[in-house]
């Protein structure tokens, strides 16, 4: 990844700045410097690269919780739209790099106010990505840009922090850390918090399965089984009473038969008496409306001529109204209306000719009219426009005159101030003469003032320097008793970590850890032997349960066996008893009644109707075969159970002896790790193996293990204070150094200021002697020597108030000329003004004569209200009202003789229509008494008094009626045929008696079998589900203590992990990663640092994350690194963070470095070493940028890029070569 250029417009300071690294200087060069003063923007480069590539920056990611307002906006602190430059609506980051696959690209960012107003609220930012050899737009959502870019740079922006963007203060902290704080360091700085979350993970799955192992011990606390007796008693049990079940259901059925046929004979018994009753009720019902049945059929046999009834109403009725409608019409006579419609017309003929003819006559005068209108418009025109230009005129000369009059004040008011001013400047001519030549008297008053300024400021600086210095002096002897107190100290401590290094030689680490990792192994075997042994003696006790359970289910498979062979018996039995019943059945009545045919007479009782055929077949018979039915389904499903429970004790006799091959392996393999712990144990060495106390000498090994661990603790805790006290002596001796300097320096400083007050004082004689040749006011000069600054105030405000003065009287003459001038034009404008006016009044005269000639003109045909078209209009209006009566006196009369000749065919219509309704009356009548006369050979009675009644009585009733008598009838015989043969099935059933007890002893009986099977049952029931509770937890605890011993393996496992890595912080874990880091890391950092500096080499203190210094120049001495110096320490922090971005960019190939370290804190001396490493740096082909402000950087980088503050609260960049 290269950067090619940076382009930054509106982004806090930054107006506008555009940095190209493929264009002279910086192209040529490798080492560039990012110059300029605190706080003018040299940093904000740095955030519009990651704006750019990342769209946010290092600098605010910190607070992400509060907020502050940007120009009405409230945004988070970290949001980066706060690095808009106030008063800006728009700006943006543009970054044009070099990817990973060779190609160019330009990231850019950008963010704006809506609507390109300073008032509109800030918009959501815009992230675009451009591949430059086409010009394509390959991103344009941040979600997209942002993937695209890392894809692109090989980095993410935490990797581009800290490899690009190198900041060597982190490292100064990692350097001087202890062990959990350089681990916490290691982990943000190389972004490894992963293994931190590991071992969080760890011991929080080691805890989670520690749990579910306990509960699901505990759980099986709760399981209980049957013991083997009471196994036994409740299986004996359970087919006692599956027994007496059976045998109950069977007099249960044989005593259900001999209910029913009892309930039967008593059944067919009801049936038959009601059968008599329903026969004598409909005989009855019969006999009772005989009347009504009677006149409810005369009622039909007349329904036939209720039309013809209704014809000759209907005919009758409208003959009537026919002769009314002839009456009316020959009373009707229009002759006289036709006389008196002729007469209208005449009339509205004449009143027509009289309009059209006035008409004519007045056309002339209407034309005339017209004219004379016209002219008199015209002429009101242009009286009105020349009445406006007159008023106009007036107007403008009013104006005029107004203007002249305060041209003429104003001239008189003018010239009376220029008078008095000039009075005032004659009566100081020395202070106007000051006045003209204040510019040179102003630079020396200035001067003077500054001269003064700096006397007073060397003064008290002289003062400030020696007290200073006094408490330097006092500082510095202070210092040697305190370095002398460190010297001894330090003598101590070295001598107690000498004695400490000896008694850590008399211990071998290795070899103790050695012994106990093989005791600690030894004493494992044994505990697994013991807990094999226990295993395989609780196995061979569950293989004797299981071959005593195969043994069981083997009998239990026999008895099976008999029992289906009783249940197929009992089928075969019920299944031959059915079909007896079905075959008698078949062979009784039902076969008759199977040859009815509907419609067709029963050759037994003659009935056309059938109500009882085959679907109604004999209850008693039903009755039976449902008995029998339900037999031979019981006994098919008692063969079935039996069937089912003979698979089921197969698969479970199978299940069992599944089990008892899978315990026979497992036993196997229980023997071989038994023989595999001996054969380990026998490989240990012998004071091991045949040890009394295995424990007693672990913890012995333990403690000359724990002895070592606090020797080493305690002798890095006096390697520790030994460089602290090292670091405390050097810092005692830097601050003796540099209060020696400043004791030098302050002494300098003294000269310089005394020299300096020397020049200054005869700056100030100079400056005043200038003044004294361009203004000599005595009265001045005496106030100056009195109060200097009051004076020069004074005299300034007098030359400002003067200036003023003279400026105007210049103003105020240059007016005057120019009123003067004006007001001679307005005079000559007046005077034109006043000839248009005279001349615009003759000629609205004129026309005013003009408009009254025509008006008594126009008076002498017409009044000046009625118009000519008004005029036109009314005659128009006199024709049109002649013609409109003409118009309707025709119609009237064409209307009237219209309705003369309709009246005369109407009346013969009519009369016609008469003839023939009259004839087809008669028919009418005829029809029906040939018909009243059938019908009385029918009804002896009938009269047509009668038919009328008749045919007036609603339909439904006597058709309610005749269906009424239908039902009784078919009721009566249905009840005839229904009794006989009720009365046969009766006889026939009494004839075949089923038992021989009677009805109350059968019913008693049953009961008392019901109760004992419910008991029975019961019983059954409640053992039946103790075996079943039995069987269920067997299975369960057998299900159960398989996922115990997988879950106890996996709870093993896991112990391990934690008890080796995991601690509720991620601690331990963390703690061994950042080790294997810290190595990696020093390998990068070494690599640097050799280029860097040829003396130190960087390594790790034991399997600890403490850092020490190897320095070559001291025969490979190993020191700490608080030890370093200032130089020093930043050429290892170098390598540091050169080495961090090696290991984070990974292959990642990275040619562009920026560094902020601050240079402005490190002295002449080390400021030195650093750019002597920067130099080296840049020959590795790298494109390094340094961010300072130290003005000694200027002197040894040749190309810099400047970032200037100018006025206006901005900041411009410019490129320089020196």
């Amino acid at each position: 990844m290269k950067l090619l250029g940076i382009q930054v417009q509106n982004l806090a300071s930054l107006a506008d700045a555009d940095i190209d690294f493929t264009q002279p200087p910086l192209k040529d060069t490798g080492l560039f410097a990012i110059t300029g003063d605190t706080g003018a923007g040299k940093s904000t480069l740095l955030d519009a690269i990651c704006l750019a590539l990342y769209g946010k920056t290092a600098r605010l990611k910190a607070d992400a919780k509060n907020k502050v307002m940007l120009n009405g906006d409230e945004l988070k602190l970290n949001d980066p739209r706060n690095l808009l430059r106030r008063g800006c609506v728009s700006g943006r980051a543009e970054v044009t790099f070099c990817g990973q696959d060779g190609n160019q690209y330009r990231a850019s960012w950008r963010v704006g106010r809506a609507r390109n107003k300073l008032d509109g609220r800030i918009k959501e930012a815009e992230h675009q990505v451009v591949r430059l050899a086409d010009d394509t737009v390959l991103a344009s959502k941040t979600t997209e840009a942002k993937q695209l870019l890392e894809q692109l740079l090989g980095l993410n922006f935490e990797q581009f922090s800290r490899a690009v963007l190198l900041a060597q203060h982190e490292f100064a902290a990692f350097l001087k850390a202890n062990s959990d704080e350089r681990a916490q360091l290691l982990e943000t700085l190389t972004g490894t918090a992963k293994f931190s979350v590991i071992g969080k993970a760890i011991f929080e799955h080691h805890k989670a399965k520690q749990d579910a192992l306990a509960q699901r011990k505990q759980s099986l606390d709760h399981v209980t089984l049957l013991s083997d007796e009471a196994l036994a008693d409740n299986q004996q049990t359970a087919a006692q009473l599956t027994a007496a079940i059976a045998q109950a259901r069977e007099e249960e059925k044989q005593l259900e038969q001999g209910i029913n046929w009892y309930q039967a004979c008593d059944k067919l018994a009801q049936q038959c008496a009601q059968a008599e009753q329903e026969q004598a009720q409909c005989q009855q019902r019969l006999s009772a409306q005989a009347d009504d049945f009677d006149r409810a059929r005369r009622a039909k046999a007349v329904e036939v001529i209720a039309d013809n009834r209704a014809q000759a109403r209907d005919t009758t009725a409208r003959l009537k109204q026919l002769g009314l409608d002839i009456g009316q019409l020959q009373q009707q006579d229009y002759a006289p209306q036709i006389r008196a419609a002729e007469e209208e017309l005449q009339a509205a003929q004449g009143r027509l000719s009289e309009a059209k003819n006035q008409l004519q006559v007045c056309t002339p005068a209407l034309q005339s009219l017209r004219e004379l209108d016209q002219q008199r418009e015209a002429n009101k025109q242009l009286l009105a426009q020349s009445s406006a230009e007159y008023n106009a005129l007036r107007e403008q000369h009013e104006v005029l005159q107004q203007r002249s009059e305060a041209l003429d004040t104003q001239l008189n008011a003018d010239c009376q101030q220029l008078t008095q001013l000039q009075q005032v400047c004659e009566a100081d001519p020395a202070l106007t003469q000051a006045s003209e030549q204040w510019g040179q008297i102003s630079g020396s008053l200035k001067q003077w003032q500054a001269c003064q300024g700096q006397l007073n400021k060397l003064a008290e600086e002289q003062q400030q320097a020696q007290l200073n210095a006094d408490k330097d002096k006092q500082a510095q002897q202070a210092l040697q008793p305190r370095l002398t107190e460190q010297n001894r100290q330090l003598a101590d401590i070295q001598a107690r970590l000498s004695a400490t290094q000896s008694e850590l030689n008399e211990l071998d680490y290795e070899t103790l850890q050695f012994q106990r990792t093989q005791l600690a192994q030894a004493q494992q075997n044994q505990s697994q032997r013991a807990q094999l042994q226990q295993e395989q003696g609780e196995h061979r006790l569950h293989i004797d349960r299981l071959r005593h359970q195969h043994h069981s289910l083997q009998q239990q498979l026999k008895d099976t066996e008999q029992q289906d062979e009783l249940t197929r018996q009992r089928v075969l039995l019920t299944q031959e008893n059915l079909q007896q019943v079905r075959f008698r059945a078949s062979d009784n009545i039902s076969t008759l009644r199977a040859q009815l045919v509907a419609g067709q007479e029963c050759m037994v009782c003659g009935s056309t109707e059938h109500p009882y055929g085959v679907e109604h077949i004999d209850s008693h018979w039903q009755t039976l075969i449902a008995d029998f039915e339900s037999q031979y389904q019981a006994a098919e499903q008692a063969r079935e159970q039996t069937q089912q429970r003979y698979h089921a004790l197969v698969g479970q006799a199978e299940q069992c002896n599944g089990q008892l091959q899978a315990a026979l392996q497992h036993e196997a393999q229980l023997n071989r790790k038994l023989t595999q712990i001996a054969e380990a144990l026998a490989q240990l060495p012998a004071q091991l193996r045949d040890t009394d106390d295995p424990q007693a000498h672990l913890e012995q090994l333990d403690k000359k293990l724990q002895t070592y661990s606090q020797l080493s603790k305690t002798q890095q805790q006096l390697w520790q204070q030994q460089q602290a006290c090292q670091h405390e002596i050097q810092q005692l001796e830097q601050q003796n150094q540099q209060l020696q300097s400043q004791l030098e320096r302050a002494e300098q400083a003294r000269a310089y200021g005394q020299a300096r007050q020397t020049e200054l004082e005869t700056e100030q004689q100079e400056a005043l002697a200038q003044v004294q040749q361009l203004y000599s006011a005595p009265q001045w000069w005496q106030a100056f020597e009195q109060a200097p600054e009051q004076a020069i105030t004074t005299l300034g405000e007098q030359v400002r108030v003067r200036q003023q003065q003279l400026q105007q009287i210049s103003q105020l003459q240059h007016k005057i000329s120019e009123d003067e001038h004006t007001a001679q034009l307005l005079r000559q404008q007046y005077q034109d003004k006043q000839a248009q006016l005279d001349k615009a009044a003759q000629s609205r005269q004129a026309l005013t004569d003009k408009g009254d000639a025509l008006t008594r003109e126009r008076v002498a045909i017409q009044p000046l209200e009625i118009s000519a078209d008004n005029w036109h209009q009314s005659l128009l209006d006199e024709q049109q009202q002649a013609e409109a009566l003409q118009t309707q006196a025709t119609q009237g009369l064409a209307q009237l003789r219209q309705a003369q000749e309709s009246q005369a065919l109407t009346l013969a219509h009519k009369q016609q229509s008469q003839q023939q309704l009259q004839e087809a009356l008669d028919k009418v009548q005829a029809r029906y008494q040939s018909w009243l006369a059938e019908l009385q050979t029918q009804f002896d009675s009938m009269t047509e008094d009668e038919v009328e009644a008749l045919l007036q009585w609603d339909k439904n009733q006597w058709q309610a009626l005749l269906d009424e008598h239908d039902a009784l009838s078919k009721a009566l015989h249905s009840a005839q045929n229904k009794h006989t043969h009720l009365q046969q099935e009766l006889q026939m059933l009494r004839a075949e008696p089923v038992t021989e007890q009677s009805q109350a002893q059968l019913t008693e009986r049953l009961a008392q079998l019901q109760q004992e099977r419910d008991g029975s049952q019961a019983k059954l029931i409640s053992v039946n589900a103790l075996l079943k509770q039995h069987d269920d937890n067997k299975a369960y605890l057998a299900e159960q203590y398989e996922a115990l011993e997988a879950q106890q393996a996996e709870y093993e496992h896991w112990h391990l992990l934690n008890r080796l890595l995991g601690d509720a912080t991620g601690k331990t874990m963390r703690n061994l990663a950042q080790t294997q880091t810290l190595r990696i890391l020093l390998q990068y950092a070494n690599h640097h640092l050799c280029s860097l500096s040829k003396r130190y080499r960087l390594t790790v203190i034991g399997q600890s994350l403490e850092i020490a210094i190897i320095d070559r120049d001291m025969a490979d001495e190993q020191r700490s690194v608080n030890t370093l110096s200032g130089g020093e320490s930043f050429l290892v922090s170098l390598a540091l963070a050169l080495g961090l971005a090696s290991l984070s960019s990974n292959q990642v190939q990275i040619n562009s470095l920026f560094i902020d370290e601050g240079f402005g804190t490190l002295d002449p001396q080390t400021l030195s070493v650093a750019l002597d490493a920067l130099d080296a740096l840049q020959s590795q082909g790298r494109k390094v940028g340094v961010i300072s402000h130290v003005a000694e950087m200027t002197e040894r980088v040749a190309t810099q890029i400047k970032v200037q503050k100018q006025a206006g609260g901005y900041s411009s960049v410019t490129i320089s070569e020196r």
